[in-house]
């Protein structure tokens, strides 16, 4: 997954003009990432507003929540809760 791919996700998500295909793409693609790709977001900095990129998916990771939020799909909300989890951890034993 690349950056290209997070800020696309952001643009989607912030302009709200999404269909039921490209928010299930975003969601599939932002959940299926392993630790090994949050840790290359975590080393990785490519907007300067963020120090570092893995703080770009958390960002879409809560936009994403509140979406699913207000639909009532509890189960994906908690999926993604735990990525959220998962990539908070990596950002801690980075600064620890």
């Amino acid at each position: 997954m690349s950056y290209n791919f997070l800020i696309q996700a952001t643009r989607v998500l912030n302009v709200n003009n999404y269909d039921e295909s490209e928010l299930e793409l975003v969601t599939n693609f932002l959940i299926a990432a392993d630790e090994d790709m949050l840790s290359d977001y975590n080393n990785t900095c490519t907007i300067l507003s963020y120090d570092n990129d893995l703080e770009l998916y958390l960002e879409i990771l809560s936009t994403l929540l509140v979406v699913y939020e207000e639909r009532e799909e509890y189960e994906i909300c908690e999926l993604i809760k735990n990525k959220m989890s998962e990539a908070l951890q990596i950002i801690n034993k980075k600064t620890i």
